[in-house]
């Protein structure tokens, strides 16, 4: 005979009982999750954030930028640009994102904007960067 008790919900159910609100937060830490998004469209970039904000609009925010683009003749100075607006756009949308950054791979170069934890802090960005090599090889 089983002394254990048979847990009722599910597990979604649980959560959202507690909180209704979006909490990503570790228990008992100060840090945030680092989520790193990869699209191949129109050309390779990866988007990553520290934040405990909803994702949700990552892709709506991602699509619309791109569309709005006329990718021909694009110099070494437009990919900077791009990769610069691309990563303010998501900093001003995702107020309280401890860091951002745009690494896009195109035209035989790679460029990255950062901004935040990534930008001031080495081990944020060595995390951010031996994680981008692992996906790569993956």
């Amino acid at each position: 005979m089983s002394t254990q008790k048979k847990k009722s919900g599910t597990l979604q159910e649980k959560i959202e009982a507690k909180s209704p609100e979006v909490h990503t937060r570790l228990s008992g830490k100060d840090q945030s999750p680092l989520v790193i998004r990869r699209y191949s469209t129109p050309v390779l970039h990866f988007v990553a954030l520290i934040t405990d904000e909803n994702l949700d609009a990552m892709d709506k925010l991602n699509r619309s930028f791109w569309d709005e683009l006329v990718l021909e003749d694009m110099g070494i100075q437009d990919w900077r640009n791009i990769a610069g607006h691309l990563s303010q756009i998501y900093s001003d949308y995702y107020t309280k994102t401890e860091g951002c950054a745009v690494v896009i791979i195109a035209d035989k170069m790679i460029i990255s904007s950062l901004y935040g934890d990534f930008m001031n802090h080495g081990q944020c960005r060595l995390e951010l960067f031996q994680l981008l090599n692992m996906a790569t090889q993956v």
